[in-house]
């Protein structure tokens, strides 16, 4: 099978896994479990401020920001004269055993009658605080600003001089200081005081807004853990039963019992449904960590713009697959080119881009549907189902187009490149042989100049025994001549002998 077809079936398989993702993903498990709102889980004062709030709380205690700064809001709303009066009754008390009650601003003693409490933080400034408004009831706003952290007692005349102002507005007035005489040491006395109620009022606003992420955050993480878990084995379990009845109608004429048979199929589908679990659990993990940084993504949007509970889900959606994105690109399995790294990206990206589209289409399809009378009472159900199945095949068309166009890519870079490759290895090889050559003709030269001294050394000897051999035949030559010269007189005596034998043979014969 060529790669062509290849792809082909991997669409048909991919098609079919695909309708059966949306449906079971964020098309079925997320609306039986998500129970999504325009603005998402967290309050944001910018959603406040357009109307928006994820419960009747929140609601509740923003009515008053709206409202003027005025003594009628200011007693009604933010007075707690109750826990002053209080104060005020222990200074009285302290004051008339005889005791000294300093000033937080001057450090100087303070009379009967010239003590004021002063909200170092003053209630028209808190009154503005629309953060303040969202995410506390009018009685914890009370408790907040009349807290001692943020009461402090001075002089009359100096809270009288303040008024509704805060301090730093006070101290940038260089006739309000030198109309009190403030010293050095008092402006840092009263910017620390100043600093202190600010931290506390801050602080309190911080670990309430925390809170209130942390709860959201878990909760939405712990549905979605459950919602990834569950997909999977549901997945598991209807894809497998999928694969049983096929098994099954083409087993129509077995002679097994179909009972039997029935079981056999769902031990098989369960033992599928069981080896899924470590995944299942993989998959909670994951999920709940995507469904917190989901819900955190969500409110700092919603800092900025009002998101629809559409684009809630969306956000959720995509968190999944963006994970899966940004793991693949910081931990890409070992040996992958980037070449399909950037594959599987671009499908990870193309299934957060058709799902998403899908989920804003669905309240279309919806309304298209129940233009039709006899589909109307079914249209939810039925616009579901559609969206999802819409949604499923055009992202295994947009898959099955990446694969065919990474396809195209790595199979004309791949040729290219093996050229390159064969050319470079063909280049190394040549330069190898040619280097050894080298190393040859090299060891060679020095094999000819030592046989080159060799046959100089011979030529010389060869010289030496030639004069030496033709020394010797000039001696072998007299010798040959001085024994030719013995062998003629030895022969020249035996005549004579002979003669000289004949004479005595024949004288005494």
């Amino acid at each position: 099978m060529n790669v062509r077809d290849q792809r082909l079936q991997q669409l048909l398989d991919s098609c079919q896994q695909e309708v059966l993702r949306q449906i079971i993903g964020p098309f079925g498990l997320t609306p039986a479990m998500f129970n999504d709102k325009d603005g998402g889980n967290v309050a944001t004062v910018h959603n406040a401020e357009q109307g928006v709030f994820p419960d009747e709380l929140h609601e509740k205690n923003f009515e008053l920001a709206n409202e003027n700064y005025s003594q009628q809001v200011r007693q009604k709303h933010w007075d707690d004269k109750g826990a002053r009066g209080a104060t005020h009754t222990q200074i009285n008390k302290t004051l008339d055993a005889g005791g000294e009650v300093a000033s937080a601003a001057t450090g100087k003693p303070m009379t009967k009658g010239e003590i004021h409490g002063d909200h170092t933080v003053s209630l028209k400034e808190a009154h503005q605080n629309k953060a303040m408004h969202l995410r506390f009831t009018e009685e914890e706003r009370k408790k907040m600003l009349n807290d001692p952290k943020n009461m402090a007692f001075i002089e009359a005349s100096l809270n009288t001089s303040k008024g509704e102002k805060s301090w730093d507005e006070c101290l940038a007035d260089p006739e309000f200081v030198k109309k009190h005489g403030l010293t050095p040491q008092d402006i840092e006395r009263i910017k620390a005081a100043d600093k202190q109620a600010r931290d506390y009022l801050q602080s309190e606003q911080h670990k309430r807004l925390a809170g209130e992420l942390f709860s959201a955050g878990a909760k939405e993480a712990g549905t979605n853990a459950l919602r990834q878990a569950l997909g999977i084995v549901l997945h598991e379990f209807v894809n497998g039963s999928f694969v049983e009845v096929k098994l099954l109608l083409n087993e129509k004429h077995s002679a097994s019992n179909l009972i039997d048979r029935l079981v056999e199929s769902l031990k098989r589908v369960m033992a599928r449904v069981i080896g899924k679990l470590k995944a299942a659990l993989d998959a909670a993990i994951e999920g709940g960590i995507q469904g917190f940084v989901s819900n955190l993504l969500t409110f700092l949007i919603n800092n900025l713009i009002t998101t629809s509970k559409k684009i809630v889900t969306i956000i959720r959606e995509s968190m999944r697959s963006l994970w899966k994105a940004i793991k693949l690109l910081l931990n890409p399995p070992k040996d992958m080119p980037a070449l399909e790294v950037a594959r599987e990206v671009s499908k990870v990206f193309a299934t957060v881009i058709t799902t998403g589209i899908g989920l804003l289409l669905e309240e279309s399809v919806k309304g298209f549907i129940m233009s039709i009378p006899v589909l109307a009472p079914i249209a939810d159900v039925l616009a579901t189902a559609l969206t999802a199945i819409m949604t499923g095949i055009a992202g295994a068309l947009l898959i099955y187009g990446l694969d065919r166009l990474f396809d195209w890519l790595s199979s004309t870079g791949t040729e290219l490149l093996a050229a390159q490759e064969a050319n470079a290895n063909a280049q190394v090889m040549v330069t190898e042989r040619l280097q050894q050559w080298l190393q040859h003709q090299f060891d060679n030269s020095s094999q000819y100049e030592i046989c080159a001294a060799e046959y100089g050394a011979m030529q010389e000897s060869f010289l030496n025994i030639s004069f030496q051999l033709e020394t010797a035949s000039l001696s072998a030559a007299s010798c040959i001549d001085s024994h030719q010269a013995m062998l003629d007189c030895v022969g020249k005596q035996r005549t004579r002998l002979k003669a000289v034998t004949d004479e005595l043979d024949a004288l005494f014969g």
